[in-house]
């Protein structure tokens, strides 16, 4: 009977078995390698991205603050929250830096909520205080404010601050620049709905998303007033256009008939030429 030891054919078995482990932990050390090596490069990838959203949080937040100072408000802790974001970023605390950044930014935009609401409220109270008016603010809002002037004025406001991070952040604000251009125009030719709209357009386009605007983006035409017409009520003068008075809010009638020309008064129910009765 033959020794197992030194029969050929168990030697080949174990030379088999033995190339077989040496091949299987070759291939296996080489896909472990692969797997760390991937690992430390997806890694490193969160490094670099994370880094680049703490610089843009903190570049963002500083120009906002530098707008707002511009305008008369600031705040000291906002400023040590930058400073201690800055310190965070230079010793690579970058979510940390991130977070105060954030927490910086969200304390300037309520600022200047607040700012601009005073400022809309100390107007109101000023011109009751010269007219003697005892109204409600809700009442003087209705009567002094023209509708949308103030969403208006916060919301080119809002416009003006993406745009500076837009332009932090080198974003292409070509676009949104142009909105805010003719956002403003139209505030000041007092056309409060379109600049409402254009500000909302402008602020869009700054953070990166898709605005379609159509026709022109210049003010609207602003109504003539009419030469010699005011209100039957009040005696304000009126516009070319308007369907009720803009100071008191009396109803308008046309200033003649409709069926034959003859001129007509305020309280006219019927043309008193022809019988007509008078659209209201």
């Amino acid at each position: 009977m033959a020794d197992p030891v030194t029969d050929p054919t168990t030697i080949a078995v174990v030379l088999v078995g033995v190339a077989l482990v040496i091949a299987v932990g070759f291939f296996e050390m080489r896909f472990l390698r692969k797997k760390m090596k991937t690992r430390r490069i997806r890694e490193a990838k969160k490094d670099t991205e994370l880094l680049d959203e703490a610089h843009n949080a903190v570049v963002t937040t500083k120009a906002i603050a530098a707008t707002l100072e511009r305008q008369g408000i600031r705040s000291p802790e906002v400023n040590e929250w930058i400073r201690e974001a800055e310190t965070a970023a230079g010793r690579r605390n970058y979510r940390v830096a991130k977070d105060l950044a954030g927490k910086a930014k969200d304390r300037l935009l309520v600022l200047k909520s607040e700012v601009a609401s005073k400022g809309e409220v100390a107007k109101l109270e000023q011109l009751s205080a010269v007219r003697g008016d005892q109204t409600t603010t809700k009442e003087r809002l209705h009567k002094e404010v023209a509708p949308n002037f103030p969403q208006s004025k916060f919301s080119i406001e809002l416009a003006e601050g993406a745009l500076a991070t837009a332009r932090a952040g080198g974003r292409d604000v070509a676009q949104a620049t142009e909105l805010f251009e003719a956002a403003k125009a139209r505030f000041e030719a007092e056309d409060y709905d379109g600049a409402l709209t254009m500000a909302r357009l402008s602020k869009r386009a700054s953070e990166g998303k898709k605005v379609e605007v159509s026709a022109a983006k210049s003010p609207a035409p602003v109504a003539v007033i009419a030469e010699g017409r005011s209100c039957p009520t009040c005696n304000a003068p009126l516009k070319e256009d308007d369907v009720f008075c803009r100071k008191c809010g009396t109803r308008l009638v046309p200033l003649e008939c409709a069926s034959c020309g003859e001129a007509l008064l305020a309280d006219d129910e019927f043309c008193a030429k022809c019988g007509a009765r008078v659209s209201r």
